[in-house]
């Protein structure tokens, strides 16, 4: 799974109503926490992987935990003043430092290393400590494609599986969708070629895709988005820079979704056999995908 989706962050300007929102959705989340400098999280946790919403709750540590001359909640902060949505996502890895190693002999750039940790209790009561380190990877001219390498040196303090049973059903990313036009796929694509390699990019009728062990980035201009999408929200990314505009999310039962869906009043599409949530505006600034997938560990 090295560097496979881990987890987009959806950056929100009021967290506790976007955790409230995808609480409605039938996903059971974490009460938020907060990062060492100045943003704060709330989770929806999966087995190798998160859907994370992160908002800013100290802008005073914004400038603390540089990466090289990155420093992350700058990152959040300045494109988060334009609009909700993905900025930055993580990459699922177990050994950051030879990831980043990869990425940089492929012709990538690591800006530098962030190591960090946070208190926690067990339900033992127990005092614990995570710790997690990233390597950020950025791309000149993609400030929103902006990438890191992940290394959860504890899933243990992460991962229970009472906050991974979700009621709507949902289990894991199958996708992220970049949308990038005509005129910016060859960056994008030069970009996730740095990444993964040249091998693992694949043409399709509706852009290309890449491969990874733990979900497809699926890369589409706007006119071709409405093939895997249906129709887009009109300010869906309207500044046009390449961002991932799409989550999409695997769940055992669509029938237990539903419920959710229409109680909430979220207005939502099929395309094909995918439900799609195009309220923008409720959910951070993406769209949502549920496809119904059977899941091959079970739960």
């Amino acid at each position: 799974m090295a560097l496979g989706i881990d987890h987009p962050l959806v950056c929100v300007r009021d967290i506790d109503r976007a955790r409230d929102t995808y609480m409605q959705l039938g996903f059971r989340m974490r009460p938020p926490g907060r990062h060492p400098w100045g943003t704060s999280t709330a989770l929806v946790i999966f087995r190798d992987q998160l859907l994370e919403l992160v908002g800013i709750y100290d802008e005073n540590l914004l400038d603390s935990y540089p990466a090289g001359g990155f420093l992350f909640g700058r990152h959040i902060q300045r494109w988060l003043k334009q609009r909700e949505g993905v900025s930055i996502s993580a990459l699922h890895s177990t050994d950051a430092a030879a990831d980043a190693a990869a990425v940089i002999g492929r012709g990538g750039h690591c800006d530098g290393t962030i190591e960090f940790g946070r208190d926690v209790i067990r339900d033992d009561g127990t005092a614990d400590r995570t710790a997690t380190t990233l390597k950020v990877f950025t791309r000149a001219g993609l400030p929103r494609l902006t990438m890191f390498a992940c290394q959860q040196h504890r899933r243990d303090l992460i991962e229970f599986p009472e906050w991974m049973d979700h009621p709507n059903s949902a289990f894991g990313f199958a996708s992220a969708t970049i949308m990038a036009e005509p005129a910016d796929q060859p960056a994008v694509r030069d970009w996730m070629a740095a990444l993964y390699g040249p091998g693992a990019l694949r043409d399709t009728h509706w852009g290309f895709s890449v491969a990874t062990g733990n979900g497809d980035w699926r890369v589409v201009s706007r006119a071709s988005a409405a093939d895997l999408l249906g129709p887009l929200p009109p300010d869906l990314a309207a500044d046009g820079a390449p961002s991932v505009i799409a989550l999409g999310i695997k769940c055992r039962s669509l029938a237990r979704l539903r419920p959710f869906v229409e109680t909430g009043g979220f207005a939502h599409q099929y395309c094909g056999d995918t439900l799609v949530l195009p309220q923008i505006g409720r959910l951070g600034g993406v769209m949502l995908g549920f496809r119904e997938v059977a899941d091959s560990q079970g739960g």
